[in-house]
């Protein structure tokens, strides 16, 4: 029985190694390569040797697509609009599974509607409300089309779900107010699931590519996806490989510390000692 044991976890652990090398590998490739040049990188073999370029490779980016500017913008978007998307859309998925009210399957019916309609479909009208608003140009516009996300919505509201009513109520008889019971009862038991819904909303704006696209036409507002685009689309002569490379392996760094840093955060809720 235990070497069976045995056996099974060590083809699960192969295949977890196996998962670990096809992932990590690219992503080593990206880093090797962002320190090369265009014939290291377009030679006949692959070169996995670190090359002397990355700063020629840095000034490239700093000299024609003022990177430094471009990573602060796509920081400060995704930092804002992840804190203010992950309090809207907990507040509401914590309203609609925890209040009845007349309208409340009416709401989550349009939510879950709203999910089946690509974003691409509502790009236009979208631009047009913003720019009547004079939000074009702005982080605003950048961050408000996201806000309300429907998915993050359903999400919440399906964690929400999850936990007794009978904690709500307890509070309620003891005199707590509406939002005293949200911050001090509902936020605890709701933060490994709000923390994964704020990953989800972070990986959204870290990559979102269409909205700041169409919101914005200054380059100073531009975003990192905005320039892997415009570095993609020279000529195969002009393209610069290895700035491209540099782009890629550092736009992965803010997701791979965020992913680091809430490891610890995800703990289990003591619902059941609240209930008791």
């Amino acid at each position: 029985m235990h070497k069976k044991n045995r056996r099974k976890n060590g083809i699960v652990y192969l295949m977890l190694a196996i998962g670990v090398v096809i992932f990590i590998v690219p992503y080593i490739y990206m880093m090797i390569a962002s320190t090369q040049n265009n014939a290291m990188i377009l030679s006949n073999t692959i070169n996995l040797k670190f090359g002397s370029h990355l700063m020629e490779n840095m000034n490239y980016l700093l000299e024609n697509y003022q990177y430094v500017r471009v990573i602060f913008n796509s920081l400060f978007v995704t930092i804002i609009g992840t804190l203010v998307s992950t309090f809207v859309t907990t507040l509401a998925g914590y309203t609609l599974a925890k209040y009845r009210f007349m309208a409340n399957r009416a709401f989550f019916m349009v939510i879950m509607l709203s999910r089946m309609i690509p974003g691409f479909a509502i790009l236009i009208p979208t631009f047009m409300i913003f720019s009547r608003l004079g939000l074009t140009n702005t982080y605003g516009g950048i961050i408000l089309p996201a806000v309300a996300s429907a998915n993050a919505v359903f999400i919440m509201k399906q964690y929400a779900d999850s936990f007794p009513i009978e904690l709500i109520e307890a509070a309620r008889i003891d005199g707590a107010g509406e939002f005293r019971i949200f911050y001090q009862i509902a936020l605890p038991l709701l933060k490994p699931n709000i923390i994964t819904s704020g990953l989800l909303i972070f990986m959204g704006y870290w990559n979102s590519y269409l909205f700041p696209l169409v919101m914005t036409s200054d380059t100073e507002m531009y975003t990192v996806p905005l320039v892997i685009r415009n570095i993609t689309q020279a000529s195969q002569d002009d393209l610069n490989y290895g700035a491209m490379m540099a782009v890629l392996a550092t736009s992965v760094i803010p997701v791979l510390a965020l992913y680091t840093w809430v490891q610890s955060k995800f703990k289990s809720t003591d619902v059941d000692k609240g209930i008791k």
